[in-house]
């Protein structure tokens, strides 16, 4: 299975949804998107992801599914208000623990429901959490987007990567559109979620606009 996690276009936080620009790079990503293989599309329910999303569905010829535990968060951008570093145990087959923050505010309760969402979600896709891997539940040779934001999109890559989720906001930036891509095999009975790529943005490129670092 191909796992893209694409981030919003421009946004226009006070209306819901993406600016001229955003709209300009929405195109651009359903061009370079009708050339890639692509089975199921899902969003956020913020209006920012959806219309982001739209272009690609129009292109596709694909209907959207709702994931209301995309939706974005603040929790996924605290800042660093701690005096010490933060610290964690890490095993192969139990994943992070005992993780301690690098800033005051809680949010455990919204990282904890990332998490068990996304367990939730993979394994519906045929692919059951065991610690830091995946048990394949069945073959899945699907391809499959979901369209979120920067601070919950940089977070869910952090989880999948094995690290803590809190440390993204330090480390990574989405670009807007950015496409982040993981593969899970079907091969065999565990599968790790494999990084192809980061954040890319060929279809900017090629559109000739404008790298955006909103």
């Amino acid at each position: 299975m191909i796992l893209h996690i694409i981030r919003h276009a421009d946004p226009d936080y006070p209306n819901n949804t993406i600016t001229e620009f955003g709209k300009q790079e929405a195109e651009a990503l359903a061009v370079y998107m009708k050339g890639v293989p692509l089975d199921k599309i899902y969003t956020s329910p913020l209006g920012r992801a959806i219309d982001t999303a739209l272009p690609t569905c129009r292109e596709k010829g694909l209907e959207y599914t709702v994931l209301p535990w995309t939706a974005e968060s603040m929790d996924y951008m605290r800042p660093c208000d701690m005096p010490g570093n933060c610290s964690y145990t890490f095993t192969l087959t139990e994943g992070v623990r005992d993780f301690t923050d690098l800033t005051s505010e809680s949010r455990n309760g919204s990282i904890e429901l990332l998490v068990q969402n996304s367990d939730a979600f993979l394994t519906s896709l045929g692919f059951e959490r065991c610690g830091a891997r995946y048990k394949v539940l069945r073959k899945n040779d699907e391809h499959v987007a979901v369209f979120c934001h920067g601070g919950f999109g940089g977070a869910w890559i952090s989880h999948l990567l094995l690290r803590p989720a809190e440390l993204s906001w330090l480390d990574i930036r989405l670009q807007t559109t950015g496409i982040t891509t993981f593969e899970f095999s079907s091969a065999g009975e565990y599968a790790f979620p494999v990084l192809r790529q980061l954040g890319a943005i060929p279809h900017i490129l090629l559109a000739g606009l404008r790298i955006n670092n909103r």
